[in-house]
């Protein structure tokens, strides 16, 4: 199974292989860009096609994503793709077939997204044997912590591995992550997660004009107060219970809705609280799929991230905010301190304070104004975290690890001198 790559490859072209463990839909459109960089000659390795046929990952149900994850780019799956899963253990991917097709590939660079996998160690160890650099793109955080034994092979683990490699960080939580494990910072490159901002903001202004029928849609009665939305899966992780808990106290005095998008372990608790404690205005709309997904962002007011464990980045938010909506967050969530600035499009709120997160609600449920003002700022700063920066990021680490001689063949051939700076 593979994906087109508009461009013919040439001899100058550096080669940039990457390592993944599936495709996804918020990562498909930077490879795209990538494979129309006339210095490159890109190729993604997958070791899981699980984003392409059904698989759980937490959902509490069999999904599989409806949009195109493989045109524009070239694409190869390892041999035990239709096996493999998505997510995992250490030992979940380990599969033998990387080390040749790395050798045979013959990478000028390598780029792993992640670490912790069997497969990955594999790739990084054999590009190393090669003298060829290798990058990591990783978007763990130190938000919550680590066992003794843990942090103990890792101090040997990833300094070893960090004291070779380049650093490809996404957010500020997850630099201190990279900087904490040795990687110097002459060696990171800021490739921040993003979503099509493009896409869908010209979805919101679609919308936009159809909030009453959308809201009536998901069982919302228009005028019925804000409508706060939560988009993930109903997991312990996410904290769908202390959401709805603190949505109750709410509601008790001031009209307003819950709008919650997703399935999971937690959706038949969430649905008993709701029906034993009477809580109006509670919508449980399940899994909607990225194609429709648009339609529960524009029937909002409010989205509310409520994790209480590390959520390592949270691209719903990114989403979010292209419909100009204020934004809720624990401060667990990894994007929050880049993409949530306090008093200004929002708050962030402490982990399992359901006192804080209600007063947060509260306010914005009294204020229509504070409401648009944080949302208009949502929009605006969103623009910055987009796949033109974030290929930036990567032509800059690409161009670092080969070197300036090697980085002027390849642009100076193609006329090409994106990210030689």
């Amino acid at each position: 199974m593979t994906g087109k790559n508009e461009t013919a490859p040439t001899d100058d072209r550096i080669r940039l292989g990457l390592l993944a463990a599936s495709p996804m839909y918020y990562q498909a459109p930077l490879y795209r860009l990538l494979a129309a960089e006339p210095s490159l000659d890109f190729t993604a390795i997958f070791a899981s096609n699980g984003g392409l046929r059904r698989h759980d990952a937490g959902y509490g149900q069999p999904v599989v994503w409806d949009v195109d994850l493989l045109t524009g780019y070239r694409s190869e799956f390892l041999d035990r793709a239709d096996q493999n899963p998505i997510q995992g253990g250490f030992f979940s991917l380990r599969d033998p077939d990387v080390v040749s097709r790395v050798f045979r590939a013959r990478y000028d660079v390598l780029w792993i997204h992640g670490y912790n996998f069997l497969s990955w160690q594999l790739a990084a160890a054999t590009q190393l044997s090669r003298r060829r650099p290798l990058l990591v793109r990783e978007e763990q955080t130190l938000l919550h912590s680590r066992s003794a034994w843990r942090t103990a092979v890792k101090s040997v683990w990833l300094r070893a591995l960090f004291g070779k490699a380049f650093g490809l960080y996404i957010g500020s939580q997850n630099a201190r992550w990279f900087r904490r494990w040795g990687m110097p910072r002459s060696r990171m490159f800021f490739v921040p997660y993003c979503v099509d901002n493009e896409k869908l903001r010209a979805e919101a202004s679609e919308l936009r004009r159809q909030k009453q029928d959308l809201q009536r849609s998901f069982g919302i009665k228009p005028g019925s107060g804000p409508v706060f939305l939560m988009v993930g899966r109903l997991i312990p992780k996410k904290n769908p219970l202390g959401l709805v808990e603190a949505f109750a106290r709410l509601r008790k005095d001031l009209e307003c809705n819950l709008l919650l998008v997703g399935s999971g372990e937690l959706e038949s608790a969430v649905n008993n609280a709701v029906r034993e404690r009477q809580i109006p205005d509670v919508h449980l709309a399940g899994f909607i799929n990225q194609s429709q997904i648009a339609r529960a962002y524009a029937a909002a007011d409010i989205f509310v991230l409520a994790s209480i464990e590390h959520e390592t980045w949270g691209v719903v938010v990114n989403e979010a905010m292209n419909f100009d909506l204020p934004i809720l967050a624990s401060r667990m969530v990894g994007c929050a301190e880049d993409l949530v600035v306090d008093g200004k499009n929002g708050f962030v709120f402490e982990p399992n304070s359901v006192d804080e997160l209600s007063f947060r609600m509260r306010q914005f449920v009294e204020s229509a104004t504070l409401r648009q003002t944080f949302g208009a700022q949502s929009g605006a700063m969103i623009q910055a975290w987009n796949y033109e920066a974030a290929a930036k990021g990567v032509l800059g680490a690409t161009a670092a690890a080969v070197g300036d001689k090697r980085w002027q063949e390849a642009t100076s051939a193609t006329g090409d001198v994106t990210g030689s700076g």
